[in-house]
């Protein structure tokens, strides 16, 4: 068996076993068993200063399964192409046509109980449970999939929805040092007017770092993603370590409403990193106007962000603004057309100076060309 194939043999053989969780006939085992997946083509042009256009070809393809494993219980499974990248499953298209990895992108269960109304419990590798505005990418891009585990309480009551998240996730376990990990909470009320037309949500959270100051930089300890570092000398080796901690608070703001039934939403996102004395702040603002939902239906966007050096943690961010990270500014532009039942075509266009503190910027411009198909 080649070793890309292990996870695709291990997902047959859970898809196998939830199937075979109790004794079913045709029909049933179709109502406790979910199969969905997508695929993504994607043609990229990165321009960076000094350097010659880079023109690359991409692919994304995931498939997931979720199983009912009792009333109050479910379990989900997917696989992904990719690297180990925390932050993308894009496979490049290049080595003489070689064949492409498959990992394990979300592995995880959900558990909720008609005695506890409005709460979700979820342990393992999942999806991002926080809220983002407007799908703001400020603090996380939007194929992060963290671990550990996450508490989410959701309350309604007329035109009104409370959410409460909570969250301990894990990082870096370290066998000759502390472990590093993230400890998060965060509220997000809305209120639904207008005969649902128009809604306005806001909220804030608070994400404390264990343990990231004086470590090396998390997935690459050879690049830092834009936040501040130090060097550090050990005999003959060189490594770099951050050089701050980071406890970020955010606060955000989304308003939307309809106009002729096309949907426009206003967002705003702005966070501090308290643990850093400088370069600590980062905020984005935008707008969207329509939803690539239906056949010939469209969507436009416009955003604009700054993100100093330690606001966030860089390896976590938004990974197609600035090429990934944090010390940067600029705009993104970006239009769907949804050209067939679940066949979409789109197009974003990143537009960004990296070096908010340098004499002279580097200008940074990104391309992508995606069509992206859904079962």
């Amino acid at each position: 068996m080649k070793k890309n194939n292990h996870w695709a043999y291990a997902l047959l053989a859970v898809f196998c076993t939830v199937i075979s969780m109790n004794t079913l006939n045709a029909s049933e085992w179709w109502e406790k068993v979910k199969v969905k997946g997508d695929l993504r083509y994607r043609h990229e042009i990165i321009k960076e200063e000094d350097k010659d256009a880079r023109n690359r070809h991409r692919l994304r393809a995931r498939l997931g399964i979720t199983g009912e494993v009792s009333p109050y219980m479910t379990v989900t499974i997917q696989l992904a192409t990719g690297s180990t990248d925390p932050v993308s499953t894009n496979q490049t298209l290049d080595d003489a046509f070689s064949t492409k990895n498959i990992g394990l992108d979300l592995a995880y269960f959900s558990f909720k109980h008609p005695s506890l109304p409005g709460l979700n419990v979820i342990g393992g590798k999942f999806k991002n449970p926080f809220f983002k505005p407007g799908e703001s990418e400020l603090m996380w891009d939007s194929d992060w999939n963290p671990e550990g585990g996450t508490m989410t309480y959701d309350y309604k009551v007329d035109n009104f929805e409370l959410t409460l998240i909570g969250a301990g996730l894990w990082i870096d376990e370290r066998s000759s040092s502390k472990d590093s990990y993230l400890a998060a909470g965060q509220g997000v009320g809305r209120i639904n007017f207008n005969d649902s037309q128009s809604s306005f949500a806001v909220g804030g959270g608070y994400f404390g770092y264990g343990n990231t100051k004086g470590f090396e930089p998390f997935y690459d300890p050879e690049d830092g993603m834009g936040n501040s570092v130090i060097e550090i000398t050990d005999g003959d080796e060189t490594v770099l370590q951050y050089a701050n901690e980071f406890e970020i608070v955010e606060v955000f703001a989304e308003a939307t409403h309809k106009f002729n039934n096309i949907p426009v939403m206003v967002m705003g996102d702005y966070v501090n990193n308290t643990a850093a004395d400088s370069l600590n702040t980062g905020w984005l603002v935008g707008l969207h106007v329509g939803k690539a939902k239906n056949t010939l239906s469209w969507a436009l966007r416009y955003i604009y962000r700054e993100v100093e050096q330690d606001a966030v943690v860089g390896i976590f961010a938004d990974s197609d603004f600035r090429g990934g990270g944090t010390d940067a500014k600029g705009h993104e532009f970006g239009g769907s057309l949804q050209v067939a039942h679940n066949t979409t075509f789109s197009v974003s266009y990143f537009v960004n100076e990296i070096g908010l503190e340098r004499e002279e910027t580097e200008d940074f411009q990104r391309m992508q060309i995606d069509l992206q198909l859904k079962f």
